[in-house]
C-alpha cells in the first residue's frame, strides 16, 4: 500500500472514531434530562393518574389499633397500601393492615397472632 492511501485510510478512520463519539455524548446528554422512570417505561405507555393532595377524599384516617402499636413495615400491593403492625403485648402481636389509597378506606385486618 502506497504511504498516501495509508495516510487517507487512517484519516478516515479517525473521523468515524471522532463521530460515533459524538453521537454516543449526544444519545447521554438527550436521556439525562429524563427521570429514571421516564425513560424505563416503554413507548406508548400511560402514566397513571397521580391524585393531588387537595383532591384527596380523606384528611385523617384512624387505624384503631391498640397502644404502643408500631408499624413494622409499609409496603404495595397492586392498589393498595399493606402496612405490618406490630405491638408486641401478648395476644396482640401481629397485624397486616390494608388501606386502598383511591377512596382513603381502610379495607380490612388480618390478625396472625391470638387475639
Amino acid at each position: 500500500m502506497p504511504l498516501k492511501t495509508l495516510r487517507l485510510l487512517v484519516f478516515g478512520l479517525g473521523i468515524c472514531v471522532v463521530l460515533a463519539f459524538a453521537v454516543l455524548v449526544a444519545v447521554i446528554v438527550q436521556r439525562g434530562g429524563r427521570p429514571a422512570e421516564e425513560a424505563a417505561m416503554p413507548r406508548g405507555a400511560v402514566e397513571p393518574p397521580l391524585i393531588a393532595a387537595e383532591r384527596a377524599p380523606w384528611g385523617r384516617l384512624a387505624l384503631d389499633q391498640p397502644a404502643g402499636t408500631r408499624i413494622q413495615s409499609v409496603t404495595s400491593s397492586g392498589d393498595f397500601i399493606v402496612l405490618h403492625l406490630y405491638t408486641g403485648a401478648p395476644g396482640q402481636d401481629e397485624r397486616i393492615v390494608v388501606l386502598d389509597p383511591a377512596n382513603g378506606g381502610l379495607v380490612g385486618t388480618f390478625a396472625l397472632g391470638a387475639k
